[in-house]
């Protein structure tokens, strides 16, 4: 009988010595398949590098806006927090400026216009919003991958960034100066957002010869035991988790409930959970969970995830094979994550809205992570900078609300 498992996977040094090739065994097909692990040519800047492009004046502000003491306040291990300021445009339409301006397109696509100062603006959920953040200029050699903070895809707050001329999401290309906007959609809750606080973040990445990266040593399972990862095409497959009934982890994930309150995403720690989310416990028969369309859920991952200082990771889609859904809206992984005190490796949370009615089970793969070579060590890796999901065990809630749970 075939099993729908993925056996565990061997690596090995191609012939040709450039690259790590992995292979793995899917029982369900029968067949091997060798899927090649090479390094990309480029690294992943630090806080070291980021702090002197600032310092270089890669990013403007407009005179007129909200004025930064320093945008080093901001610096993640591997990325920048993004802050926004001026305004807040409600548009009719999402939009790519393929060759465009958006700014020349905006005219034709606002139906309101809300400032960020003061007590800020609500964002209505089911609404698309356009939002200035200011000018960005990357060294040629460099490209920009922009991600939404773990918090904000804990919350359904799609964000997605965008720049002139470019007709792709969250991507900056080097070389010239453009400006720089956020797309910014409410999908479950009403949000309230001012000035000063970062929806994104950005990574930037600069060619440069970057050694094989050996994953051997980044997956560990609910025990602290170091198991072998699995890979597809030279990314590491993430599975999703849901203990069986009587598990010592009580909590499954969390559904979003119907509600028009809003969330202060200034004021951290001040919501009541049970007024936005309802808990899914561990009452399920055969370790599976059905996922009902169009709903929001907090899952996460069987994988307990830790990331050395001297690499950085991107949680990104899987395939069309996996089902109709989206497994999360934040995909960044800093240096550090899971490496603090005596627990091997912290677990990554999902985000999951599906476009279907599906039932997954547990284990079943959901999501895959690429990594990438840091040019350097950070300075200050994750969990020494601030961070608030260092050390999770299992599906925890963005900062915003009460902790009730010691996920």
């Amino acid at each position: 009988q075939a099993s729908d498992s993925l056996e565990p996977l061997t690596t090995h040094r191609s012939t040709s010595g450039d690259n790590f090739v992995a292979v793995w065994r899917c029982g369900l097909c029968g067949a091997m398949a060798t899927l090649s692990f090479a390094a990309p040519n480029e690294v992943a800047l630090v806080d070291r590098d980021l702090h002197a492009l600032i310092k270089a004046g890669m990013f403007k502000w407009p005179a007129d806006r909200f004025q930064l003491k320093s945008l080093s306040e901001y610096v993640q291990p591997a990325s920048i927090d993004l802050p926004v300021s001026g305004n807040v445009f409600l548009v009719r339409d999402k939009i790519l400026p393929f060759r465009r301006k958006v700014a020349a397109l905006l005219k034709e696509m606002v139906l309101e216009e809300r400032s960020l100062k003061g007590e800020g603006a609500v964002l209505l959920k089911g609404q698309t919003y356009l939002i200035h953040v200011g000018e960005i200029e990357l060294p040629p050699d460099a490209r920009g991958c922009l991600s939404a903070k773990s918090s904000i895809g804990r919350v359904d707050l799609m964000v997605r960034g965008i720049v002139d001329d470019c007709g792709l999401y969250d991507t900056i290309p080097g070389a010239s100066r453009r400006d720089f906007w956020l797309e910014v959609s409410p999908r479950s809750f009403n949000v309230r957002i001012r000035e000063g606080l970062a929806l994104t973040q950005l990574m930037i990445f600069r060619k440069a010869e970057a050694e094989p990266i050996d994953l051997s040593g980044v997956v560990f399972n609910a025990s602290g035991q170091l198991t072998e990862p699995q890979l597809h095409r030279g990314s590491l497959v993430l599975s999703l988790r849901v203990p069986p009934v009587g598990a010592a982890e009580e909590i499954v994930g969390y559904e979003a409930i119907a509600t028009n309150e809003v969330i202060d995403l200034a004021n951290i720690g001040g919501h009541d959970p049970s007024r936005f989310f309802r808990p899914i416990g561990t009452t399920i028969k055969d370790e599976r969970l059905t996922l009902e369309k169009d709903r929001f859920y907090i899952l996460a991952t069987k994988e307990y995830l830790s990331i050395s200082p001297d690499l950085s990771a991107e949680m990104v889609p899987f395939s069309q094979h996996v089902g109709e859904l989206r497994a999360h809206y934040a995909g960044f992984f800093d240096p550090g994550f899971g490496m603090s005190g005596e627990n091997k490796g912290t677990v990554g949370v999902l985000e999951v809205r599906p476009h279907e009615t599906i039932t997954i089970y547990d284990g079943q793969p959901i999501a895959l992570m690429d990594f990438f070579r840091n040019s350097q060590q950070p300075e200050k890796p994750y969990g020494l900078s601030g961070n608030n999901y260092q050390g999770q065990k299992g599906p925890k809630l963005a900062k915003y609300f009460k902790c009730s749970r010691p996920y």
